[in-house]
């Protein structure tokens, strides 16, 4: 079974932010892509080891509720991550 990590992505200033919505992680790339590909090797990472801490990268807890909330935007692009199951 897999987990799925909803992402927001925005311009601020001159490069884009990928956000994890489940999880509060971003990072920033000069393209949207980049960012996305920048926040999915985070996530990864982040997941790997705290699946060897014996946890989840879920304890990191959820991104505050005002950026969830640009989830909803038009103006934002949404992506999403998909994490394997251990």
């Amino acid at each position: 079974m897999s987990s799925t990590i909803r992402v927001i992505v925005f311009k601020e200033g001159d490069l884009f932010v990928a956000q994890a919505l489940e999880v509060d992680i971003a990072a920033q790339g000069r393209t949207a892509d980049d960012a996305i590909l920048k926040l999915s090797a985070l996530v990864r990472l982040e997941d790997h080891e705290a699946k060897e801490a014996g946890g989840s990268v879920f304890d990191i807890g959820p991104a505050p509720a005002t950026v969830q909330a640009f989830y909803d935007d038009l103006e934002v692009r949404r992506d999403q991550i998909e994490l394997a199951a251990a």
